[in-house]
């Protein structure tokens, strides 16, 4: 509580901070710095917000801004057991944007960095069945009745590993950088879990407006993350966003395996 107290003092707040920095401090972190020195978040009413998401969570039984990314049993069967980390990120298709992207991204338990990703074009049809073979021999020929046989088998559509095959392997340093840098920002104590497309502000813009709007057409962004002292939980967001939440969401999603 000392350590909650003393971020609330230094953030010159009232009140308590927002629930995910007391989560952060909770699973043995140190507390963080003010959220003035957090540009990312600084203009944010954070404890507004968490009374906003409160509410939304309150009417929806299942928000679908907090649920796991689903990933095919093929990529969750890479990751270890003993990873320590794990970063599951989805795009799916929406407005102008027809794909649906899916990655993983984990940290061994050597310290390695490791990822899957597919990435599903929905745009584009699926491929047709194969042409009919032809007919091999006379009725009732042995080369006859198999093919037969053949031609009575009903037709199975490619999966999706098939119609779009994934990649999998090691990340490269740079990436691997990236992602350890955003997870030791201290300042990624302060993010909301989702950052919402309608932020509202701890002081009006031009004297009126309270709140920031995403701008329009931009893409859904969610994701999930284990990390050490933490469940597993939901992230995401509205649009792009300097927060490192929003860093590890984005450099999962476009990073790709070395392999």
């Amino acid at each position: 509580m000392l350590a909650v107290a003393s971020v609330a003092l230094a953030g010159c707040a009232t009140t308590l901070p927002p629930q995910q920095v007391e989560a952060w401090i909770a699973s043995g972190r140190p507390a963080p710095p003010p959220q003035n020195a957090c540009p990312a978040v600084a203009p944010i009413d954070l404890i507004r917000l968490q009374k906003i998401q409160a509410e939304h969570e309150a009417a929806s039984p299942t928000p679908p801004d907090r649920a796991y990314v689903a990933l095919p049993a093929s990529a969750e069967a890479l990751i270890p057991a003993d990873a320590s980390v794990v970063i599951r990120v989805a795009l799916p298709p929406g407005g102008l944007y027809r794909n649906d992207l899916r990655a993983v991204a984990w940290k061994g338990a050597d310290g390695t960095w490791s990822m899957w990703r597919q990435n599903r074009d929905y745009g584009a049809p699926p491929p047709p069945p194969p042409p009919p073979l032809p007919q091999p021999g006379p009725e009732g020929s042995p080369e006859y009745e198999a093919w037969k046989a053949e031609m009575a088998r009903p037709y199975v559509p490619p999966s999706d590993d098939e119609r779009w095959p994934p990649r999998s392997g090691p990340l490269d340093p740079g990436t691997a950088a990236t992602l350890e840098a955003a997870l030791g920002d201290p300042c990624r104590a302060w993010d909301p879990d989702y950052y919402p497309h309608v932020q509202p502000l701890r002081r009006p813009v031009d004297g009126w407006r309270d709140e920031r709007i995403c701008p329009p057409d931009g893409g859904w962004y969610q994701g999930d993350i284990t990390e050490p002292g933490r469940p597993r939980r939901g992230i995401g967001a509205g649009c792009i966003n300097d927060t490192p939440t929003f860093t590890l969401i984005r450099t999962v999603a476009y990073a790709t395996p070395v392999r």
